[in-house]
């Protein structure tokens, strides 16, 4: 069977398609995410995820790989955006669900990524013991004070908190 040249309206129409599927998994995920209009060569990639400024998402939806082409317009969109990750979204053939569509990026921005989560969760970690002992402090100075300071203690607070 040969192989079916698509018109330039038709592949326009696929990767809307695919951008617009990709926007609602984001939705589902809880991630406030749009489609971003053709900017010509300014263009700063086809979906900004709101708590994901610095990433780029160009999305393909493409019977055939073009990783390396589509890799270059990736870093070319990243930097115009001046966010430090690229990442290439790709159709598979015959697999409509968006949440299993491939992904493509580079294993050391992988590892960038990973170490940024991975200090973000020790930050916070850090954060949630800090506001435990001062929780738990507050309480060890309110146990040692006699009940009638305790309860004016607890209305002041409310009343200010």
């Amino acid at each position: 069977m040969e192989a079916r040249n698509r018109s330039r309206r038709s592949a326009k129409a696929a990767g809307r398609s695919l951008e617009n599927d990709l926007v609602e998994l984001f939705h589902r995920h809880g991630l406030a995410a749009i489609r971003l209009g053709l900017q010509g060569t300014q263009d700063r990639g086809d979906i900004k995820v709101e708590l994901a400024p610095d990433h780029v998402f160009e999305a393909k939806n493409c019977r055939t790989l073009a990783l390396t082409q589509w890799w270059r317009e990736a870093l070319r969109e990243r930097d115009n955006a001046q966010a430090r990750f690229a990442w290439i979204v790709h159709k598979r053939h015959g697999v409509s669900d968006p949440s299993e569509q491939w992904v493509t990026a580079t294993t050391g921005q992988l590892a960038e990524m990973l170490a940024e989560i991975a200090s973000l969760r020790y930050q916070l970690a850090n954060l949630a013991a800090s506001v435990n002992d001062s929780s738990m402090a507050n309480d060890e100075s309110l146990a040692r004070q006699p009940a009638s300071d305790t309860a004016e203690t607890l209305a002041a607070s409310k009343s200010t908190g």
